[in-house]
């Protein structure tokens, strides 16, 4: 089961992200020019030529961190799963931030930083809740049987 929420939830995400990759190459070439040029279709090109290397790091971020976070916060309380929520939404918008300004060009003016940024911020948002989605439909018998009050068996009328 352990392999399986490792493995099912990077390649569900790898697969939406596959196909909006795969659906857009017919109408633009990804080439490893495209790259770097801070719009959609160098992230794309990035994606497309660069996913191996994307996949391993996505199963080895899953089996590090998301799955022992997944593993604390399911049997915790509302505040928790609301501060690892919190949390991951921090480092999403700080790691695209970051992401983005190191691509910019400042003689473009802040508008594309901005709108590079947030387009990144939505794209990690996107891979983190798929990613929580199928972990929880992986866990939800679990969740739900460890959640519910257990009665106790009613002994035989003698």
């Amino acid at each position: 089961m352990k392999l399986l929420k490792v493995l099912l939830p990077v390649l569900v995400d790898f697969g939406v992200f596959w196909a909006v990759v795969y659906f857009n190459m017919p109408h633009h070439s990804m080439r490893i020019g495209e790259i770097g040029n801070g719009n959609l279709y160098s992230l794309m090109a990035y994606f497309s030529l660069f996913w191996g290397l994307l996949l391993v790091d996505g199963i080895l971020t899953q089996y590090l961190i998301i799955i022992p976070l997944w593993n604390w916060v399911k049997h915790k309380g509302a505040s928790a799963r609301f501060i690892a929520g919190v949390c991951i939404a921090l480092v999403c918008i700080l790691f695209a931030g970051g992401l983005s300004y190191v691509i910019w060009l400042p003689e473009d003016g802040y508008r594309p930083l901005l709108s590079f940024w947030w387009y990144m911020t939505e794209i990690q948002a996107v891979y983190w809740m798929v990613n929580f989605v199928v972990l929880y439909l992986l866990d939800r018998k679990r969740v739900n049987t460890d959640s519910e009050p257990v009665e106790p068996e009613a002994e035989p009328a003698t």
